[in-house]
């Protein structure tokens, strides 16, 4: 098959266009290069860096890789190419200079992940396979009721008697290609995660076919214990020879003298059992207590204490060696990355991570941060796929988490910005390259794959973050003066420096799965939606009580800019109250003036 490589940021209908091989406006690359040629001519200079990992292009290779980078923004990629940001040999520049770009594209509405990715997936929009955003009520349910639109049914159930759609309104692509015998692979893509969807506890979607393909890895979920700040200081700290005793054991030394916690920083606790996780408390089954050892890694002849380590005084520091999930002990050097922490013995295979943010060489001032806990769903249908992932790759990794850096999680009131904001971008990091690792295995161990499918979380998250290029946002969210000339024109530099790194990162997870995709594949690489800043917040609820509405008659669900309104209309909604046959019409003449 002629190498064929793409790069379209696009959205749902120009991408299944493209899976059909119906032509789609493209242009061809700038610079000379046939756009056929794709990633692994060997007359270019990306010679070496388009060869497959093992050295060679030998045995068969997926036929089509399709990537999603949430959020991505055409005109930031185009930009961030001319300016040398995104490097040359960088996976997207590589892909829009020997490749074709899409100018014209057909975008899901509302433009939101869940929506445009089931788009992507069954070539429909919101009126047909019935995800219309994000977050919205599931008729049936009380009005009081949510479901995400990453765990809805995908195209209908039947609303009398509640349960699965005899005829669903869409299907994903890789139902009807697995059909006809093709091979489909999806990591992290939503609506590909093997979940029983259910609303009223009535099972309205069973995952086969609909949500399982030959390889599937579900998108990870909360662990049950969120991220946690942490200020110490010397005082806080003592020696304990049997700690400097089981470090040395583990190959780690000290040039100044081990110290320790006095007490656990945290205690919490897990099940044993595959069905739940963890919480904060002990009330699960297998406890944690964590503490804390400080040590010198510098030779240097002087105390500078810069790297901690975490580790369960219930199982003490073991030497390892580790295969994962497993990790030991976190082992996190002050201005490196965070260190991965996988609770052992917890049945769902839950993990955490820890970050140093300011640790003052005498341990005057010793700050970090515990990322908050996740796991991989262990959905039943796809439970192989899970523990492949658990076991090769690792627990899920601790994704960019907005708690942080807006302090909704606790302990992080004495963190700078500046701290916190690098927490983010570690983060960002750290689970964007977990996810290419995802993609990269679903590839080699299922190469003779038709269709490969990777979701990619950034730059979306750091976008929803930090995207601050309007004068009417404001920079100090307690002073709406911060807006215009009052901006503070370091934190606009900051954050946009923010954005960059996102995009780089992101470019970094194209380039590691287009490789491991090798030459003889048609890689597509798209956008579900791109990006506005945020500077207006509107109340719906005061908009439609000043319309003189009751609004405890009517739901409300936003995502982002979309909103819905539900009204608890009788014979509909469980214990609706609103008769439709003889209010529609004031209802309609106040929803609309």
């Amino acid at each position: 098959m002629k190498l064929k490589t793409f790069v379209s940021v696009t959205t749902a209908m120009s991408l299944v266009a493209s899976l059909a091989w119906t032509a789609t406006p493209a242009r061809a690359g700038q610079d000379g290069d046939n756009g056929d040629r794709g990633v692994g001519d060997a007359r270019g200079h990306d010679q070496d860096q388009d060869q497959d990992r093992d050295g060679g292009h030998h045995g068969r290779k997926p036929r089509v890789v399709m990537i999603s980078l949430d959020g991505a923004k055409p005109d930031f990629i185009q930009k961030f190419i001319e300016e040398g940001v995104l490097p040359r040999d960088g996976g997207l520049a590589r892909l829009n200079r020997r490749g074709a770009v899409a100018l014209q594209n057909v975008t899901a509405s509302p433009s939101l992940t869940a929506v445009s990715h089931i788009a992507i997936a069954t070539g429909s929009t919101a009126v047909h396979n019935d995800i219309p955003s994000n977050t919205f009520e599931p008729i049936i349910g009380p009005i009081s009721g949510s479901i995400s639109g990453f765990a809805a049914p995908i195209g209908g159930y039947s609303e009398n008697p509640l349960g699965p759609s005899p005829h669903p309104t869409a299907v994903p692509l890789w139902v009807q290609l697995r059909q006809q015998g093709k091979k489909v692979v999806t990591a992290t893509w939503p609506g590909g995660d093997g979940a029983d969807i259910s609303i009223n506890k009535t099972v309205v979607q069973p995952a086969q076919p609909t949500r399982i393909t030959d390889f599937t890895v579900p998108f990870g979920a909360f662990g049950g214990i969120g991220a946690q700040g942490f200020s110490l200081s010397r005082g806080d700290f003592t020696a304990d020879p049997s700690i400097v005793t089981a470090l040395q054991a583990a190959g780690h030394f000290s040039f100044s003298p081990v110290l320790v916690t006095l007490a656990p920083i945290e205690t919490f606790s897990c099940s044993a059992a595959a069905t739940a996780t963890c919480t904060n408390a002990s009330t699960l089954d297998v406890k944690y207590s964590i503490r804390v050892a400080a040590i010198d890694t510098t030779n240097d002849r002087k105390v500078n204490y810069d790297t901690l380590v975490f580790f369960d005084a219930n199982r003490g520091i073991i030497a390892g060696p580790f295969h994962a999930p497993s990790t030991g002990p976190a082992y996190v050097k002050f201005g490196g990355e965070n260190a991965p922490f996988f609770f052992e013995g917890s049945g769902a295979k839950v993990g955490a991570a820890y970050f140093v943010s300011a640790l003052s060489p005498d341990l005057s001032v010793v700050r970090f941060a515990r990322y908050g806990a996740n796991y991989i769903p262990r959905n039943t249908p796809v439970l192989a796929d899970v523990d492949d992932i658990n076991n090769n790759i690792g627990f899920w990794r601790p994704q960019a988490d907005f708690r942080i850096p807006e302090r909704l999680s606790p302990g992080f009131t004495s963190f700078s910005d500046v701290e916190i904001e690098t927490m983010f971008e570690d983060m960002v990091k750290t689970f964007v390259r977990y996810q290419a690792n995802i993609g990269e295995r679903a590839i080699k161990t299922h190469p003779d794959a038709d269709l490969v499918m990777v979701y990619i979380e950034q730059p979306d998250g750091s976008e929803h973050q930090f995207l601050l290029t309007d004068p009417r946002q404001g920079t100090n969210p307690t002073d709406p003066n911060s807006i215009g000339a009052n901006q503070d024109a370091a934190k606009v530099k900051r954050y946009a420096s923010y954005i960059r790194f996102a995009y780089q990162t992101a470019d970094k997870a194209v380039k590691q799965i287009a490789d491991a995709a090798g030459r003889d594949s048609n890689v597509i690489v798209v956008s579900d939606h791109g990006f506005a800043p945020f500077h207006t917040s509107v109340n719906l609820t005061n908009i439609l009580r000043n319309a003189g509405i009751d609004t405890s008659k009517v739901g409300i669900r936003t995502s982002g800019p979309a909103a819905d309104i539900y009204i608890n209309l009788q014979n509909r909604e469980l214990g609706g109250t609103v008769d439709l046959a003889t209010t529609a019409p004031w209802w309609r003449r106040s929803l609309t003036r």
